[in-house]
This record gives C-alpha cells, sequence and structure tokens, in this order.
C-alpha cells in the first residue's frame, strides 16, 4: 500500500464527489423540467442547494458549480411558469 509523505494512505487522500456528482444530476434534471409548475422550482431550489453545500464541503467545483447554476436558472423558471400557472387558475382562465 503507498502512502503520502504525510504517512496517510494513498485512498484517504482523495476526495469523494459524490455530492457534486448528485447536484449535477439533480441540476441537470431540474433544468430539464424547469418549465413544469411546480416541479422545477422544486428541484431547481433543491439542486441550488446541494450545489452551495457541496463547495462548502470541499467536492468538485466544477460540478458543484454547474449543478447549482442549472438549478437556479431552472427555479427561477419554475417560479415563473408556477406563477403564471396560479393566475390563470385564479383568473378562471383555466
Amino acid at each position: 500500500m503507498s502512502e503520502t509523505p504525510l504517512g496517510r494512505p494513498a485512498a484517504s487522500a482523495q476526495r469523494k464527489n459524490g455530492l457534486a456528482i448528485a447536484t449535477l444530476i439533480v441540476g441537470i434534471a431540474a433544468f430539464l423540467t424547469g418549465i413544469v409548475p411546480g416541479v422545477g422550482l422544486v428541484l431547481g431550489l433543491t439542486a441550488f442547494a446541494l450545489g452551495v453545500y457541496a463547495l462548502t464541503r470541499g467536492q468538485s467545483k466544477p460540478m458543484a458549480l454547474v449543478g447549482g447554476s442549472l438549478g437556479a436558472i431552472a427555479a427561477v423558471t419554475g417560479l415563473i411558469s408556477t406563477s403564471a400557472t396560479m393566475m390563470l387558475i385564479l383568473n378562471g382562465n383555466l
């Protein structure tokens, strides 16, 4: 088993990127469903929160940033589509 200069095993020196990968997956799903009222908003906020959490935990920065950014775009789009749908329902046009 190889060791790092500090005497730790090499396997523990590798960072785990599971949270950043989850952020990217949820961000892509949120981006693709962003126009669906309610779904895009919830998934977008989830992806954004996961992205922020992944960045604070020292996960892969590019994956966390892309996933969080896609989630933020989806959250804004979901908010607009949810608001428009609610306005249509409340005005009796739907």
